[in-house]
């Protein structure tokens, strides 16, 4: 039944109108798929002409979720981020052995000896494995101590240091108060041991520590890939799963009914709502034509990676894409913005394809700062195999042999990126 006690609205001019219809095309560009379900649901509670693709909408945010409802979707989460790093059957085995090893809190209660004798395969590969979930969201999971979990953290801050390093060494002086302790074996004064202190006690001591429910939401892809042979493939993920459609049987009988009408706002409010309701489905429409076409152009240009793995991902900005495809740079950063991609059972963020390169010099083949990430972390886990500890100026000479030359500050800074502790640190754990 359509509402008959109707209030004045202001006159609306054309250039209002249009400028409200730009706002509204652009809003629906940079949302996400949740946030795509959600905008539908609520355009359709208020508009009886519109319909949609899907016959239900389930609400993502439950207020009633308890605290082990909640934990089971922290590890759905987890399972939903890890098969972007998962390689093969044996480092999925190992995922799920760590996951279902967490504790309420967030921390690793298992060992990278026990996951390897569990999951029947190398100490190696174990540590391998651990390595790539410290990586997840949230931020400091997977840690094994709460000084490990506060290290991720300061590094995350870009404040973490061989200072920090020895503190977080030492929490029980901090907890019993023995300051002056503290910054003697930090070497540092009173007023730096309190700053550091102080910076520690800002941190959250777990890493699941006031989580929220929409942190965890599982991500909805945005685009399917797929390869034949060499070729890619790429389309939506679900072409019917973000469109609505106007109810054109009830607008036909809204019509019938309208000739009859006398109530002029009754009939205004019925176009309105006509109007509304198209211009939600070309923003729809619209929104799913430029991110296939973004994304088209993106994951055309990146193809070794999914020949190849992240190794050969390639420097790519979001300016050369505006070129590729004639948008403004400012389009582009909207399309990318929060959209997912699924590929080979993995769901990736559109935003990893786009990195620049490093300021340092570089060889021909034009390396990004992900693929030397990805070669600095290979370099790292293989180190129990060379059964040495790799010191990042170590990682400089090996990564020079491959004509790869950036300095050692470089590879502290993407070591730091990807939580991998120093190797002084790591020479501890052997």
């Amino acid at each position: 039944m359509l509402k008959q006690n109707f209030y004045q609205k202001p006159k609306i001019t054309i250039n209002q109108k249009i400028n409200s219809n730009i706002i509204n095309a652009i809003n629906v560009l940079q949302m996400s798929s949740n946030e795509i379900d959600n905008f539908i649901r609520q355009a359709i509670e208020k508009n009886p002409f519109l319909l949609s693709s899907k016959s239900s909408y389930k609400s993502i945010k439950d207020p009633n979720i308890d605290n082990q409802k909640n934990n089971y979707n922290i590890k759905e989460w987890l399972y939903q981020q890890s098969s972007l790093i998962a390689t093969d059957r044996e480092e999925e085995v190992l995922i799920e052995i760590y996951i279902e090893n967490l504790d309420n809190f967030g921390f690793c209660r298992i060992t990278p000896s026990e996951a390897a004798q569990l999951g029947k395969t190398s100490k190696i590969k174990s540590n391998e494995v651990l390595l790539k979930l410290k990586l997840l969201d949230p931020i400091g999971i997977f840690s094994n101590s709460i000084a490990e979990h506060l290290s991720f953290q300061l590094q995350k801050k870009g404040i973490f240091n061989y200072k920090y390093e020895i503190l977080l060494q030492n929490l029980k002086d901090l907890a019993s108060g023995n300051f002056n302790k503290l910054a003697v074996q930090c070497e540092v004064d009173m007023k730096q041991i309190m700053h550091m202190i102080k910076n520690i006690k800002s941190l959250k001591p777990r890493p699941l520590e006031g989580l929220e429910v929409e942190k965890i939401e599982a991500v909805i892809p945005d685009i399917l890939v797929t390869m034949d042979g060499r070729k890619i493939n790429i389309n939506l993920y679900n072409k019917n799963h973000h469109q609505v459609f106007i109810n054109k049987k009830y607008v036909n009988q809204m019509k019938v009914k309208q000739k009859h009408l006398s109530n002029k706002e009754m009939k205004t409010y019925i176009q309105e709502q006509i109007a509304h309701g198209k211009m939600i489905q070309n923003n729809l429409n619209r929104r799913n034509e430029t991110m296939l076409l973004v994304s088209k152009a993106v994951l055309e240009f990146q193809k070794m990676f999914f020949l190849h793995g992240a190794e050969s991902i390639l420097p790519l900005t979001h300016n050369q894409i505006s070129k590729k495809v004639l948008m403004n740079e400012s389009t582009i950063s909207r399309t990318v913005k929060n959209k997912y991609i699924k590929f080979n059972n993995k769901t990736i963020p559109l935003s990893f394809f786009f990195t620049s390169k490093t300021k340092d010099k570089l060889n021909v083949k034009n390396s990004s700062s992900i693929s030397i990430k990805a070669k600095i972390k290979k370099l790292i886990t293989s180190e129990e195999q060379l059964d040495i500890i790799l010191s990042d100026q170590k990682i400089v000479n090996l990564l020079k042999k491959e004509d790869i030359m950036i300095s050692r500050r470089t590879v502290n800074k993407y070591r730091e990126s990807l939580n991998i502790p120093s190797s002084l640190v790591r020479s501890k754990k052997f």
